[in-house]
């Protein structure tokens, strides 16, 4: 509990500032869940209040990568929270659709797609880099017995597909999922479908000649300061625009009390 409450405190420090302390203790160690909703609540609203909240900078987050599903056997929910996680971990516009597979001649959609099939006669992961495509078959990995397991490792297995796809071949961390994997049983090995954190980047520069680019996300203060922010969409915004507008008119005024400069003829010789 102790960084969650170092957090909080210096949440509480940023945003609160020597306005009103917030309506609870913040030094309080053991918290309710009820408590813990509370304290997200205010300190959200807090940022609201101080940035604006968070937008998407413009020119980033250019191009999509494709989940197609051509098969039945894995469910759709499977490939849809890989797609999240994914979206969520490489800030990549990634998209999930329906679709079907031919290998002589494979119909890539946006900028690069992972196709997801059921064949037999195909491996589990299939990569490739030049044409932009990748395959996952599900098929066997289907061929454990306990359902959980088949699960687990169709997200697992789509987690390394699309690593592979965009580029991210290793990690310096010797359990991640993109390391050499022999065989569908070495995927039980790994905890779960998640990567370590210094994949994101490999992706972002592999993937940049391809035309897919990263999210970068700012506040709105921070876009009004330098003069890209869209029309205000809420009363959050409306007021941290007008504050920068002001910050900015007493900045061009100068000082109220400048400074006299009075010329000393004995410090000038």
């Amino acid at each position: 509990m102790k960084p969650v409450i170092l957090i909080a405190t210096l949440a509480a420090t940023a945003f609160v500032g020597a306005a009103e302390p917030p309506p609870f203790d913040i030094h309080k160690k053991a918290v309710t869940p009820e408590e813990k909703a509370q304290r997200k609540a205010y300190f959200e609203k807090r940022f609201l209040e101080h940035t604006g909240g968070k937008i998407l900078r413009p020119g980033t987050r250019k191009g999509t990568v494709y989940y197609i599903n051509c098969q039945k056997r894995a469910q759709a929910d499977w490939l849809e929270t890989s797609r999240s996680y994914m979206s969520e971990y490489s800030k990549f516009n990634v998209a999930l659709k329906d679709g079907s597979f031919d290998l002589a001649d494979p119909k890539v959609e946006g900028n690069a797609s992972l196709f997801v099939v059921d064949d037999d006669k195909l491996p589990a992961l299939l990569v490739a880099p030049e044409s932009r495509w990748a395959i996952v078959n599900v098929a066997p990995l289907a061929k454990e017995v306990k359902p959980v397991f088949f699960e687990a490792r169709v997200k697992k297995e789509l987690t390394r597909g699309f690593c592979l796809l965009c580029g991210a071949s290793n990690s310096q961390f010797p359990r991640a999922l993109t390391g050499g994997v022999t065989g569908p049983s070495d995927l039980d090995k790994f905890p779960d479908y998640r990567l370590p954190v210094d994949i994101e980047k490999r992706m972002a520069s592999y993937m940049e000649p391809f035309g897919v680019t990263p999210a970068v996300m700012s506040t709105y203060r921070q876009a009004c300061k330098e003069g890209w922010a869209p029309a205000p969409a809420n009363d959050y915004q409306k007021q941290v625009a007008e504050a920068v507008a002001k910050e900015k008119s007493e900045t061009l005024k100068g000082p109220k009390s400048p400074r006299k400069i009075v010329f000393d003829p004995k410090k000038g010789e």
